[in-house]
């Protein structure tokens, strides 16, 4: 495994005792090794994305792992495809949901297990220990792989002694190797470099004193400088039982120093990576301090080996680090085994510290029994791919992947074609759906949360972002269901949408976004996007559109419309849309006129920058002017009242008729008065509409003082009637005139 700018390391272990005991809060010594609980727990550490198992129906292991561009490609060895009961060695292609792409096994009749991979131009270097027969010696062992897992050659080296490669490491067109080999009985620290072909170029064994090879040498890379750092166990005394070892050379292999670490107990490191400051990192586990048994233990050493700081971590029962990674913000993720579950077996275990060894978060992974991880590396879009073995998930030991972090991935298979889409889930995401419009997609559709908003400038107050991508993203239209936590909205829910990013830059499309559903804390919003990218679900209150106008308008002449009185939330009002029946005009202001009267309706469509809209709907009435007929009577009487009468027409609106009597008014459309003096009066009728159209009509009638004679009918306004006497006195005085004559002639 390789730790280093250009490569990273790898560890792998043995662990030949069991490990049992109830679960304690993680600890961090200070620099004298003194436990002391310092940081949180799981709850803030990243979430599982998925976990898979590999292997068949025996033992199977998994080592390490690398990034691949479409996935992760996993190495380690096999029980089940062998037909003589040895293990072989194994390598997976794993796409980014965990789905084997192809799988294969390697080696002989006898026992070959692959610890270690690198990948070169044209393919793969994997590395571990091969026997040719049963009952051999072990071979260090080096195969070149192509990108589909084909063998394209392999050799075996150390034919006299015993031996295994551990770490394969590459620099600069360089290749070394690394392990132990055995030497009459003491193992030994074994480093070599190869040339692209498998060559050896040189070879090196170092003398520690140990007695046995079993959990020696197991890591080993190349250096910023081009040197290369050799970690391992040393054999001490029954007061010293064991110690880490690092041993440092140059790069022909040549010793400049050589340290051990540890204390009176049982120390091992497993693996190690560069620190930023030219120093290491070691990870393994102590007996020597901590909170009893062994505890998982990181080890700081500068680049002249000297110890900087070293920190304990775990239970009180025995916990182990098999594997250390650089993480890219300056910290390390630490893994392997802890204990959980008592007496009855123990779960993987990742651990995250800063560059001083404080623990950011840690969390556990596994189920019923016996659970272990080795190294972790980079995952696709963030987060880690945690490698290791669990008896958790089946009848026999299986080779294990943990999906740490990172983006929410869901595998898409072929859908009928006659379908019109299919359906993505997601679990531990804030995007619970995606319905992709294409039916006929296969591949990985990836959703990763963006938990830093800093660098978006999506429109209102983000809450969120993600991204989706993958090889089945949809390239059309999808429907895309958001969670979201109602109390993280401090506005109201219809104000939160989604918006999506096009193009490069801050150029944002709010999308129309409907509530599904509201319980439990929780909302769903449903939201139509453009393909994959970044959408952010953002509370962006829509404009507010309203019209500003008088209540009518008379026939014939314009009226003018105002959108002043509209809102644009956040955003800039970028349009307005006017339309009254099947008339248009855009614009903050906009003129209408019309030939007939009757009520008209106003629409006002008014869009912000953002895309929402908002539309607004006003009554205009389009009045006629109101007509007006009079009944009065043509002469009065003091004191007598009389009848006055109008004949009204208006077709809109109600109207008020008033009557205006010298210095009295009554109101009504037939009234009636009585005048208090005689003399040529003038009377007035004035008929408004509700809309404040109005007419008048004025009236002479002559009253006549009480005595001088009777009234002689009524009048009418200019339309018709005689004034003075009406037609019945006339015909009255017209008989009495005949009879008179009659008797003057007869």
């Amino acid at each position: 495994m390789k730790r280093a700018v250009w490569a990273t390391v790898f560890a792998l272990l043995v662990v030949a005792a069991p490990i049992t005991g109830p679960a304690v809060a993680a600890s961090a010594p200070d620099d004298a090794g003194n436990s002391a609980d310092d940081s949180p727990g799981e709850s803030s550490a990243p979430s599982e994305r998925w976990t898979r198992t590999l292997g068949g129906g025996d033992d199977d292991k998994l080592a390490t792992g690398l990034k691949v561009d479409d996935g992760y490609l996993v190495v380690g060895w096999s029980n089940s495809s062998a037909d003589d009961g040895h293990d072989d060695g194994y390598v997976a292609m794993l796409d980014r949901a965990g789905r084997t792409t192809w799988e294969n096994t390697y080696g002989g009749p006898g026992t070959d297990r692959i610890y270690d991979v690198e990948r070169v131009e044209d393919g793969y270097l994997v590395v571990g220990m091969a026997t040719e027969e049963s009952g051999e010696p072990w071979r260090g062992w080096l195969m070149k792989l192509g990108s589909d897992g084909e063998k394209r050659w392999e050799r075996t080296y150390g034919e006299r002694e015993a031996g295994a490669f551990w770490s394969v490491a590459s620099s600069e067109g360089k290749t070394y190797v690394g392990g132990w080999q055995d030497d009459g009985g003491s193992a030994e620290g074994w480093l070599m470099e190869v040339d692209a072909s498998g060559n050896e170029q040189w070879s090196e064994t170092y003398e520690t004193g140990r007695s046995g090879a079993d959990e020696y040498v197991n890591s080993v890379f190349v250096t910023v400088d081009d040197e290369l750092l050799l970690t391992g166990t040393t054999e001490g005394s029954s007061a010293d039982p064991a110690d880490a070892w690092v041993l440092r050379a140059d790069g022909d292999g040549d010793v400049e120093w050589s340290e051990t670490y540890g204390g009176a107990e049982l120390d091992r490191v497993h693996d190690a990576t560069a620190a930023s400051d030219g120093g290491f990192v070691l990870a393994g586990r102590t007996a020597s301090r901590g909170n009893g048994g062994e505890d998982g233990w990181l080890l700081k050493i500068g680049g002249d080996g000297e110890k900087r700081w070293e920190r304990t971590y775990g239970t009180d029962k025995s916990d182990a680090f098999f594997g250390i990674h650089d993480d890219p913000d300056g910290g390390y993720v630490a893994s392997g085994t802890k204990h959980v579950l008592g007496d009855a077996g123990a779960d993987g275990w990742v651990m995250k510290t800063d560059a001083a060894g404080k623990r950011d978060w840690q969390r556990t992974f596994g189920e019923n029994y016996w659970d272990k991880l080795w190294p972790v590396v980079e995952g696709h879009g963030g987060g880690y791919l945690a490698v290791g073995e669990s008896t958790s998930y089946g009848d026999n030991r299986d080779g294990w992947v943990v999906r740490v972090g990172g983006p929410a991935v869901a595998a898409i298979e072929d859908a009928d074609a006659d379908e019109s889409g299919t359906t993505v889930r997601f679990d531990g995401s804030p995007v619970r759906a995606v319905t992709l419009s294409d039916a006929n997609v296969s591949g990985v559709l990836a959703v990763a949360e963006r938990t830093d908003l800093s660098a978006l400038s999506p429109p209102g107050d983000p809450l969120y972002a993600v991204t989706m991508n993958g090889t089945g993203a949809p390239e059309g239209s999808a429907r895309v269901e958001f969670t979201v936590r109602t109390e993280a909205v401090e506005a109201d829910l219809s104000d939160v949408r989604v918006a999506q990013r096009t193009g490069e830059g801050d150029n944002w499309s709010v999308r129309r976004t409907t509530v599904v559903s509201e319980t439990n804390g929780t909302a769903v919003l449903a939201a139509e996007t453009d393909g994959a990218g970044t959408l952010a679900v953002t509370d962006v209150p829509a404009p507010t559109a309203s019209i500003d106008a008088a209540e009518s308008v008379p026939v014939g002449e314009s009226v003018e419309l105002s959108a002043d009185g509209s809102l644009a939330g956040n955003a800039t009002l970028a349009s307005y849309e006017w339309s009254v029946g099947d008339r248009s005009a855009t614009g903050e202001r906009a003129r209408f006129s019309f030939e007939s009267p009757g009520e008209r309706t106003v629409n006002l469509t008014v869009t912000d920058e953002s895309g929402l809209r908002d539309t607004a709907t006003a009554t205009l009435v389009v009045n006629d002017r109101p007509e007006v007929g009079v009944r009065t009577p043509d002469t009065a009487t003091v004191g007598k009242a009389e009848q006055f009468s109008a004949d009204v027409s208006d077709d809109v609106g109600n109207v008020t008729v008033t009557w205006t009597f010298g210095d009295a008014s009554v109101t009504g459309q037939s009234v009636e008065h009585s005048f208090g003096s005689a003399g040529t009066k003038t009377v007035t009728v004035v008929v408004e509409d509700e809309y404040g159209a109005s007419v008048s009509k004025d009236v002479q009638v002559e009253v006549r003082a009480q005595g001088d004679g009777p009234t002689t009918g009524t009048q009418t306004d200019a339309d018709g009637g005689v004034p003075g006497f009406g037609v019945g006195a006339v015909l009255v005085s017209l008989v009495g005139a005949a009879l008179l004559a009659g008797r003057l002639w007869g």
